[in-house]
């Protein structure tokens, strides 16, 4: 699908792809999931073939800038959330050269620049030029990983907490799907910084001068960008090994307690297997003599007693119980 928009007059206008022939006009080509009659028409009023538009528009193809006859092309990666996870996608921007258009293609919905056409604002936009639309294509771009990353940074301070009062398994998961997401945005952002770079030092010769020095602020933001992405994946990954000491501490404790009642058990039946040897008492009179006595049940009971009662306050002193 393919919408124009154009500027003309102080004025943003819905027109069509014989805008983008008018010089008088700047237009804003918005191509979103092309089909064959789409890539036929971007072939023509470009100048770039269908086969190299395609190329241009591979999932796993890295940010750069390339230079045409005609045109300029920035790919750019934007991110986008799926019911999984967060996931960043190629943006393909071609600059005319000769004439005042930009064309946008994207094979998956891209929210912040619709967001950008829906406020309809588009007039201060595009009334500075073909180079500030660009630029502000992309910094709008640069404003949706801030706000996955704010959105990051509450879902780590949420599992931290979590995972301090109460470790579980479940967290595990949604630790490594954030360690995951910022794997990708750090790949994405590395290489979207070098496409500034590229534009600052003029690769894109359609840009005046003064844009291009705005483009130093979408570098900077990148930047920053990168260091609260390896930031929050060292949160995460202190996180993780919270969470596992958190677990091999209950286990100690756990251990600790069976111990104690092992050590309760045990003395009593130390106790019991003395008293269940066979030695005959009239053997000997070494042998268990107070089997014959009147208390020696009692006397059994009660040395049982004795031995849980002062485990029981050994314990304590020792602050296993």
């Amino acid at each position: 699908m393919i919408d124009v928009y154009s500027f003309s007059k102080d004025k943003v206008s819905k027109g069509s792809l014989k805008d983008v022939a008018d010089q008088s006009k700047i237009c804003l080509v918005d191509v979103n999931k092309p089909t064959k009659a789409d890539y036929e028409n971007i072939a023509r009023i470009t100048g770039i073939s269908e086969t190299e538009i395609k190329e241009h528009l591979e999932e796993n193809l890295r940010p750069r800038v390339e230079d045409f006859e005609e045109n300029s092309l920035i790919i750019f990666r934007y991110p986008i959330k799926t019911e999984a996870a967060f996931e960043t996608h190629p943006l393909t921007i071609i600059v005319s050269k000769k004439r005042n258009y930009v064309v946008v293609i994207k094979i998956k919905e891209c929210k912040p620049l619709e967001e950008m056409i829906a406020k309809n604002n588009l007039e201060k936009i595009f009334k500075h030029g073909v180079g500030d639309l660009v630029y502000r294509i992309l910094d709008k771009m640069v404003s949706e990983y801030f706000r996955i990353l704010d959105w990051v940074e509450d879902e780590s301070d949420k599992i931290e907490s979590a995972v301090v009062k109460k470790p579980d398994h479940m967290y595990i998961s949604k630790i490594f799907s954030l360690k995951k997401t910022l794997l990708f945005f750090h790949k994405a952002l590395s290489a979207n910084r070098e496409v500034i770079v590229s534009i600052e030092k003029e690769y894109i010769s359609n840009l005046d001068k003064k844009t291009i020095r705005r483009f130093r602020d979408i570098y900077q933001d990148i930047v920053q960008l990168i260091d609260m992405e390896e930031t929050y994946r060292d949160i995460l990954t202190g996180t993780l090994d919270v969470y596992l000491s958190s677990v091999s501490n209950n286990l100690n404790k756990t251990m600790k307690t069976l111990t104690v009642i092992s050590a309760f058990i045990m003395a009593p039946t130390l106790i019991a297997s003395t008293y269940g040897m066979n030695f005959n008492p009239q053997a000997s009179p070494y042998n268990m003599p107070e089997l014959n006595w009147v208390l020696g049940y009692p006397f059994a009971l009660g040395m049982m007693l004795i031995s849980v009662c002062i485990l029981f306050f050994y314990f304590k002193h020792k602050k296993w119980l």
